[in-house]
């Protein structure tokens, strides 16, 4: 048997195929699997790859896991002019929260790090609603699975199935601030001109985190980004021949979607808990910026 034929056993023994979720045991049960599937293929396995499960919940089963920057109503095709609306984007948020909310709100612990600023500018952009590159996961699967049935204002989205992914990111793909063993830090990459695809795990800095909205709402979820390259980033990333292999989708059957909730609620996780601030006025500074920045796309 070849590893890649390995690989392929172990994903379909162990995690199977036509995945659903009804509960939030199930899912915890999802998770589990996946536990016993990294397991199965490290060190103390098959010795076949590190990973590391992380999730994503969407309102809608079908939807592809696309950046906001290439996801309609938007209409941009070309990477190169979506990476260079997100680096307009970041720099129209950082002055317009700067001036109209705060230069306190942002987090500036990092800004001396090559590219800290950068990369800080866009996780509290993503998490603020700025459109990027970037696309959010969590480790936590009870967070994606807040976001796979979270009620939606639009009737069709609320009366349709929901989607976990569930992405099994090889360990040297992902990438910290001073991890150990030590490695280069994602603050060295310029997030401008990246040349492969990484899962970001940023560390958050607890002092007075209540006081940094988007920092705290990162926190909060438990958020990682996943970063593609340059090259890559206007791609789906269920589509991508060197991804695909390593991401599971699961459906939430839409009546499923109120119970699961009510489950949620009674763990204390519910849209107060998850967003932390949800002022009206930032909302339409978020909603300003976007316009500012993508009018005529």
């Amino acid at each position: 048997m070849t590893i890649e034929e390995a690989f392929e056993k172990s994903k379909h023994d162990i995690i199977g195929d036509n995945l659903i979720i009804t509960s939030l045991t199930e899912a915890e049960e999802l998770y589990d699997k996946f536990i016993q599937l990294r397991q199965k293929l490290s060190i103390v396995g098959l010795q076949i790859i590190d990973v590391m499960p992380h999730y994503r919940g969407e309102q809608k089963f079908g939807w592809d896991i696309r950046p906001g920057i290439f996801r309609p109503p938007l209409n941009i095709t070309d990477p190169q002019i979506g990476k260079q609306l997100e680096k307009k984007a970041i720099h129209e948020f950082e002055k317009t929260i700067t001036e109209k909310v705060g230069q306190k709100v942002l987090r500036d612990i990092f800004n001396k790090e090559t590219h800290g600023k950068d990369w800080d500018l866009l996780f509290q952009a993503q998490h603020a609603g700025v459109k990027t590159t970037l696309t959010d996961w969590t480790p936590n699967i009870v967070s994606a699975m807040y976001f796979a049935t979270e009620q939606s204002t639009d009737d069709l989205i609320e009366k349709s199935d929901g989607q976990l992914w569930s992405f099994i990111v090889p360990t040297e793909n992902i990438l910290g601030h001073n991890d150990y063993p030590v490695r280069n830090s994602f603050y060295d990459i310029d997030p401008f001109d990246v040349k492969a695809t990484f899962l970001i795990n940023p560390s958050s800095y607890l002092d007075d985190i209540d006081k940094r909205i988007f920092e705290y709402r990162m926190y909060r979820q438990k958020g990682r980004f996943i970063m593609p390259s340059n090259d890559t980033c206007h791609i789906p990333l269920n589509q991508q021949d060197e991804l695909k292999k390593f991401i599971f989708q699961a459906r939430i059957p839409a009546e499923h979607k109120a119970k699961i909730r009510e489950e949620l609620a009674k763990r204390g996780v519910d849209r107060n808990s998850t967003y932390i601030d949800e002022n009206p006025q930032r909302q339409e500074l978020i909603t300003e910026i976007n316009s500012i920045i993508f009018k005529g796309y």
